[in-house]
Parts: C-alpha cells; structure tokens; sequence
C-alpha cells in the first residue's frame, strides 16, 4: 500500500553522493552561469545527488565515460530544458506559477524537476512520488516537499489528492500495455477539474532497428536502466499516436477529454502527450522544445584569432532559429554565421522536425584572454534559448574537436 512520507532519510544513501562542490571549476561555472540564466539559484538548485539516482548514475554518466564534469552539467542542462516545456504549460494553461494551487511530480525519481519546481511554487504545494521509498525520503528530508510512496499495482496507490499538474515524465515510456491503461486511468483521476495530466513516451520512431511494432500499437521490451524493478511491470515501450489516442478517449465519456501531442517535446526522444481535466480545452495549447546545438571544433590560428564551429538544431515544427550569439565572459560580442544543413547530426536525432544547421564564429585575439569563458546562446522564433559553453585555449598547440553534445574546457 502506498503512503505518505514525513522524513526517513536513509543515511547509507547519503554517504555515497555527487557532491557538485566537487566537480571541475570550469563545468561548475557552466553550470551556474546556465542556472542563473534561466532564473534559479544555483547553490540551491544543485544540491548534492544520492548514489542511488539511476538516471544520474545509470544511464547519464555512462554516455559521458563516466566524467563528472560534463555529465553534471547536461544534467542541469536536461532539467531545464525539462523545466522549459513544464513552464509553457503552466503559463498557457494557468496564467503563470502564481495561480496553481497543488501540483504533483509522478515517477520523480531523485527529485530532477523538483529541485526547480521549489524554486517556484512553496514546497508544501508539490506533491512528489516514486516508487522507490528512499527516493521520497530524500526529497521530503532535502527539499520539503510532500511524499507519497508508490506500488506496482495501480489500484493500490494510496493517493487521493487532486492536483492542477500531475505531470509523469519517464514513466509510460517503460510500461507494458496493461500498466499503461490501469496508470493512464488512475493518474487521471489526480486531476482536478480544470487541470491537465502530462506524461511522455517513447515514440515507435524510436523503435530499435530491425524491429517490428506490434498491432497493438505498443511494442515492450523487457529491459531497462533499473537494477531492481522487475521486468513484469517495468521495460521499455514504444507506442503510436493511435494507441495513446485510444487509450486517453477511454478517461472520459465520448471522445474522451481533450489532448495535444508535442513530438519530441520532451526530452530528446520522447513525445509530450497532454490531457485536458474535466472542463479544460488544452486543444489550443503549443509547446515548443528547446533548441539544442554546441561546439565541435575550436582552434587558434596562427594570427592568434579563435577559429570556432559546430552545429544548431530547431526541434519544433514551423519554428526556426532566430540567432547564435556569442558572449565571452559574459559580455555580448556578436552573432555567429549560420551556414548550411546537417544531415549526419541526424544519425544522433532521427525523424526531428528540422535539419541541424552549421554555425561557425571567428573571435578575435583581442576579445578574450586564455581561459575566458565563450557562451554561445542558440535563440529560437518560439522565445526558448539554451546555451553552449567553450573555454578560450591556454595553449596554441591545442585544436579541440568533439561530438558536440560535450561542453569544452582550455
């Protein structure tokens, strides 16, 4: 039976942890630099994380060799992008973070969202819950928030609060068809009246290559980033439109309620789905999702100059990308020069709603001394902006060159 947490921190956990007072100087300032940006606090967004994170530990630091840096900083580069689309929700459809009463996080995890969310709404109105108790425990004991413990049974969820947002971002993406349904059912019934209920998926585009979607519409995989959940009730899934479409108009009478689907709008490989709450159209609602883009090569010629370049990609459909501007040490200093499309970037993102583009950018020796920090800010027509960061060479023998998902350091 699920239940409600007080504070139970569990101290093993905390013993082992990503403390970011630890990580390298350089990607720290990246990181604060991003968060301040964006309106948050830095010291309190990035409170240590506990060994026991999955996402962190499992599945976004393998991808980055194991290096604390950087895979710090696309965590919080992650979240608020994350934040970017949870924001447009509750302005279009609230008016702003001031007129929502309770909000609820599902599958939460170690609290990824949350730790924005207390920024700002006060932490007595969110609403946390995972099935991992330790995972609440920490949340509550850190951040303040109100914990429920989930089940692996749905029926049994011990929860009865009604929430402006109950908002569910990696769960239905690991869930066979029958928990997708029984979930689907249950959460909607968190919503109150007026609100909406969103959740992502892992679109059948992202099916992995060589197989076949099933005629339901969802195609399970019994595997998945968790050491411990059993593969009965948690894999990985792919659905349709179809197959969510059906299984929303089953929550309401009719047709059902009303729904938007945002491809990729959350996340870099999962649809945001969107479901209206008794007596809310969200028929006119419109996500975008953040640009994404970074360096690849950065090089000093032998005038002295910084020769860089990489690429910029609009992930929204009939949105376009407005500017690349560049800042050394904070300060403006001027535009990129966007080039032509990127079509091998979209081995690393198929089926995007636009080609990458090149950018590239000359700064002269005179802008910044070796070490300075280069932001390069990729602004989109739908007014979300994120950042890239470079670090001006302290060596003119170096040329770096990279994938371009990783930030660089002198």
């Amino acid at each position: 039976m699920g239940s409600s947490v007080t504070s139970n921190i569990n101290q093993v956990e905390m013993a082992s942890r990503l403390d970011f007072a630890t990580i390298d100087a350089t990607y720290r300032g990246y990181m604060d630099d991003y968060l301040t940006l964006k309106g948050f606090d830095p010291d309190s967004f990035l409170v240590p994380l506990p060994s026991a994170d999955e996402m962190y530990f499992k599945a976004l630091l393998p991808n980055y060799e194991g290096d604390h840096g950087i895979a710090a900083f696309k965590f919080v580069e992650s979240t608020m992008r994350l934040h970017d689309a949870y924001r447009q929700i509750v302005d279009q459809v609230f008016g702003g973070y001031d007129k929502l009463n309770t909000v609820l996080d599902f599958a939460s995890g170690y609290g990824r969202l949350t730790r924005a969310l207390v920024q700002k709404l006060p932490a007595e109105r969110i609403h946390v819950a995972d099935i991992y108790s330790q995972a609440i425990a920490w949340q509550v004991d850190t951040l303040g928030v109100k914990g429920i413990v989930s089940v692996p049974d749905p029926a049994q969820l011990d929860h009865h609060g009604r929430h402006d947002i109950v908002f569910v971002g990696s769960l239905f993406s690991h869930l066979p068809a029958g928990l997708f349904h029984r979930w689907l059912a249950r959460l909607y019934e968190l919503v109150a009246p007026g609100g909406v209920l969103a959740f992502s998926v892992h679109d059948e585009t992202f099916l992995p290559g060589g197989e076949a979607m099933d005629d339901s519409g969802l195609r399970y995989f019994r595997t998945s980033e968790s050491g411990s959940l059993d593969h009965d009730i948690y894999g990985m899934s792919y659905v349709t439109e179809a197959f969510v479409g059906e299984a929303i108009s089953r929550l309401g009478p009719g047709a059902g309620p009303s729904w938007r689907r945002f491809h990729k709008g959350l996340y870099e490989n999962q649809d945001l789905y969107v479901v209206g709450g008794a007596g809310r159209d969200v028929s006119a609602l419109d996500v975008a999702s953040s640009p994404m883009g970074g360096f690849e090569t950065m090089a000093l010629l032998t005038n002295g100059d910084l020769d860089c370049a990489g690429w910029v990609q609009e992930r929204s459909p009939g949105r376009q990308i407005k500017a690349v501007t560049a800042n050394v040490d904070g300060q403006r200093w001027g535009e990129a020069q966007i080039g032509g499309e990127r079509p091998d970037v979209a081995t690393h993102f198929p089926h995007a709603a636009n080609l990458a583009r090149d950018w590239r950018l000359r700064l002269p020796r005179s802008v910044g001394a070796p070490g300075a920090v280069i932001r390069l800010d990729f602004e989109s027509d739908s007014g979300l902006v994120t950042h890239a960061y470079g670090t001006i060479p302290t060596n003119p023998a170096i040329t770096y060159s990279g994938w371009s998902r990783r930030a660089l350091r002198g």
